[in-house]
């Protein structure tokens, strides 16, 4: 993929007056305009004794400011045409707006607003604090949700990143006002906020306007720190038995920090190979030949300071020691012996087709952005494309031989428990936030 036609080209970054972030792309096509804050702290920058406090601010992003009242800021994006959400990690916060180009102005306006001068009201606390508990309880009761945590306890067992983003019941009660207040002052500073606007909207009107609704504000010295998380140090299995009508299977070998890196890149390719399309080896070999598998994928989690090479499959209870042996089997051979020139460039074409598909509009141009800006950084996203081309076959094997290290292997297995069948739940095996 030539540079001339990459998707996320051209496109301006800028450090605004007060130590904040712009990134804009201008797209004169549709009448459209994504607009995105980024805020650099999520569950992993979290006061120990007030886990969850990142998911329950996004909560209470919504309900009020000082200029708006509950509820206003959803009505008044919708009524501009468009739609607002948001979305929590280990580390960041996400709020962002879609709208017809010409509410961008009061769009931006009205997210900035929330950003700035949230209310806090202590009825809308209490309120939001029940609504998280009853979410708690949905993710206890969904195998595949508890599964993942479960996963991600073991493998993250030694860094911040094993943490429920969720929080738990006791951490959640101690949270109040002032609570919120301390945390938005010292952790929503400018040097954590990126802001981001993709679509038909003229960048320096765009910037001018966000100088002055960001005037005012100042870097603290209370900003993220990126350096490099402790992982497992040796092998860990765990079993989970829960109401399911088939076995899950997840393998992890942990990474270091390597978001926007070669490494990542070359990590992508493999798991490419690995468990993606039909022509993949796990499927070919699990799926289609020996009849195995139900579903089986392989993918590279990268955080901001570490991360898994991840395989999962779903199967009979029966069979999942031949799974398990399998899948080592087929990631070790990977790992020793180059792929052919023919499936490596097959790799190839897939790994810049999910490139293409996953910045076809501007919300997602500007989500690709945003995340890049946290995880690493721009260029180094602009610059996949050209990095998956030049891959070798042999920097392939030698890359994932480095990681591929069964002292660090994490091992998870979700099993059916005894109850009743009509209590068994049928799972979506790998759901798209995974």
């Amino acid at each position: 993929m030539s540079l001339f036609t990459n998707p996320l080209l051209p496109y301006r970054q800028d450090i605004l007056s007060c130590g904040a972030t712009f990134i804009s792309k201008e797209v004169s096509s549709v009448p459209i305009v994504a607009i995105d804050v980024w805020v650099s702290v999520g569950a992993a920058e979290e006061p120990e004794e007030y886990l969850g406090l990142s998911h329950f601010y996004e909560h209470m992003f919504f309900k009020g400011t000082k200029n708006l009242g509950v509820g206003e800021m959803d009505r008044a994006i919708k009524g501009l045409g468009g739609y607002n959400n948001a979305a929590t990690a280990w580390d960041y916060t996400h709020y962002y707006v879609v709208v017809p180009s010409s509410g961008g102005q009061r769009a931006m306006e009205v997210l900035i607003d929330a950003l700035r001068f949230p209310l806090f009201d202590p009825h809308e606390i209490e309120s939001e604090r029940q609504v998280i508990y009853e979410e708690i309880k949905r993710h206890e009761d969904t195998p595949w949700s508890r599964f993942c945590e479960k996963f991600d306890e073991t493998a993250y067992a030694r860094c911040p990143y094993s943490r429920n983003i969720l929080g738990t019941f006791e951490s959640l009660a101690g949270i109040d006002r002032e609570v919120f207040l301390e945390f938005l002052r010292t952790k929503y500073t400018p040097e954590n906020i990126t802001v981001v606007t993709v679509g038909d909207m003229d960048r320096n009107e765009v910037r001018d306007r966000l100088e002055h609704l960001l005037e005012g504000m100042s870097p603290s010295n209370c900003g993220v720190t990126n350096g490099a998380f402790e992982m497992i140090d040796s092998p860990q299995t765990f079993d989970l038995h829960m109401p399911v009508n088939q076995s899950y299977l997840l393998l992890g070998y942990p990474t270091p920090r390597i978001a926007g890196t070669r490494d990542e890149a070359i990590l992508d390719l493999a798991s490419i190979l690995l468990g993606e399309g039909r022509s993949s080896r796990l499927y070919t070999l699990l799926k289609e030949e020996l009849g195995l598998v139900s579903s089986i994928s392989a993918s590279c989690w990268s955080q901001v300071r570490a991360g898994l090479f991840v395989t999962e499959a779903a199967t009979d209870e029966k069979n999942l020691p031949e799974v398990e042996k399998r899948t080592l089997d087929e990631l070790h051979r990977l790992s020793s012996t180059p792929p052919d020139e023919k499936e490596l460039e097959r790799g190839k074409k897939i790994a810049l087709a999910n490139y293409a598909f996953s910045n076809e509009t501007v919300s997602s141009i500007s989500h690709t952005y945003g995340s890049s800006r946290i995880l690493g950084d721009i260029e180094s996203v602009v610059r996949y494309p050209d990095m998956i081309q030049s891959i070798t076959s042999e920097e392939l094997s030698s890359t994932l031989s480095r990681y591929v290290r069964d002292n660090l292997l994490c091992v998870g297995h979700l099993l059916p428990n005894e109850r009743e069948e009509s209590e068994l739940v049928t799972e979506t095996p790998f759901p798209e936030d995974q």
